[in-house]
């Protein structure tokens, strides 16, 4: 081999393993990148089920007494979270005699002996719809498939049964 061919092919080698190394740490980064705002992004499951007021961190309760629904001290008896950041600011629960819904600071109550009827519709894609009907208006509480709608709709079954066989 002459001294040219040697001269002109000088380098390639050393380009060619800092781009592979250059490609692997970008990997890696962008695989630390994308873990990260998927950790961020992840809820744990129980955020958003339905579960029983004393689950529930005090925090998230306090739309409920902002709206004058729970006394200090006094826990629903189910609660579910329906707001985008799972901040207790859109909540379905079911007190003590009523259900009750808080949206933007207003509460809806109906006591369960109004509650005409309890249907579960299809909401969007992979949610569904309670939709208690009564007097003085329709509640609609939205579920997740997983969330634990259709055990919330036999509790409200429960309820208005006892409460319209003591009346």
């Amino acid at each position: 081999m002459s001294e040219e061919s040697n001269q002109i092919g000088a380098g390639c080698g050393l380009a060619a393993y800092a781009l592979v190394l250059l490609g692997v740490c970008l990997a890696g980064v962008l695989g630390i990148v994308f873990s990260t705002l998927n950790l961020l992004n992840q809820e744990p499951e129980e955020v958003s089920q339905l579960v029983h007021g004393s689950e529930v961190q005090v925090w998230r309760l306090q739309p409920m007494r902002d709206a004058g629904v729970l006394d200090l001290t006094e826990v629903p008896l189910a609660w579910h979270d329906e707001s985008p950041m799972r901040d207790g600011t859109t909540v379905c629960a079911l007190r003590p005699g009523e259900v009750v819904r808080v949206a933007e600071g207003t509460a809806t109550q109906m006591g369960f002996g109004q509650i005409s009827s309890v249907n579960i519709t299809p909401g969007e894609p992979g949610y569904f719809q309670v939709i208690i009907s009564g007097s003085p208006q329709d509640i609609t509480c939205h579920f997740g498939a997983t969330e634990g709608g259709d055990r919330f709709a036999q509790q409200l079954l429960q309820e208005h049964d006892r409460a319209t066989q003591s009346d």
